[in-house]
C-alpha cells in the first residue's frame, strides 16, 4: 500500500467518526471522498434572482436526510445532495464548478433547459477543499423524469461525475 493510498484512507477514517452529515458514510473515487443521498426540503425561503437561470433561488434552506440512495422520488421538495472531500486539488481552492445535466425542462419563459451550471464555494477544515451540493425540485417544471448528472470540475478538469435516477413511485 502507497503512503498516498495509507493517508488516504486514514483521512476517510477520520472524516466517516466527524463527519457534519447525518449519513454514516463514505465512499472514495478517483482522489475523492463523497456522500450522497435523498434529501428533502424542509423549510427556506424562495426568493427573485436575477442571476439565476430559472429567476429565482432559495435563502436559508433548511433539509432533512432521507436515505443514501441514487433513486429519488418525482415530488416537489424532494431531491438529492452530494458531500465532497477534494483530496487532489490545493488546500487553498475556493471554489469548483458543477454542471446538473438533466431531462428537458421547460421554464415558465418557454426557454427549455437541458444543463444548468454554476460555481459552488469550498472549505478548507481538515487540510484539503471540501464542498457541498443540494438540489431539490420546487417547481412543476422541474418534476421531470430520468437520470440528472452532476459533474463536479476545476479548472476545466472533470473531478467527479454522479447520477442519481427521479422516478415516479
Amino acid at each position: 500500500m502507497t503512503q498516498k493510498s495509507i493517508l488516504l484512507t486514514i483521512v476517510l477514517l477520520l472524516f466517516s467518526v466527524s463527519a457534519n452529515s447525518a449519513f454514516e458514510y463514505l465512499w472514495a473515487a478517483e482522489d475523492v471522498g463523497f456522500n450522497h443521498g435523498h434529501v428533502q426540503r424542509i423549510s427556506g425561503n424562495l426568493v427573485e434572482d436575477q442571476n439565476s437561470e430559472t429567476g429565482y433561488t432559495w435563502k436559508n434552506a433548511k433539509f432533512t436526510d432521507i436515505k443514501e440512495t441514487n433513486l429519488i422520488p418525482l415530488k416537489k421538495g424532494h431531491g438529492f445532495d452530494v458531500h465532497l472531500l477534494l483530496f487532489k486539488l490545493s488546500s487553498e481552492t475556493e471554489a469548483i464548478e458543477v454542471a446538473v445535466t438533466h431531462p428537458p425542462m421547460e421554464l415558465p419563459s418557454g426557454k427549455v433547459l437541458t444543463t444548468r451550471r454554476a460555481s459552488i464555494l469550498t472549505h478548507n477544515r481538515r487540510g484539503f477543499p471540501e464542498t457541498s451540493f443540494t438540489y431539490t425540485m420546487d417547481e412543476d417544471y422541474e418534476l421531470v423524469e430520468g437520470e440528472w448528472t452532476l459533474t463536479f470540475s476545476h479548472q476545466g478538469n472533470d473531478l467527479f461525475r454522479i447520477a442519481f435516477i427521479v422516478m415516479r413511485q
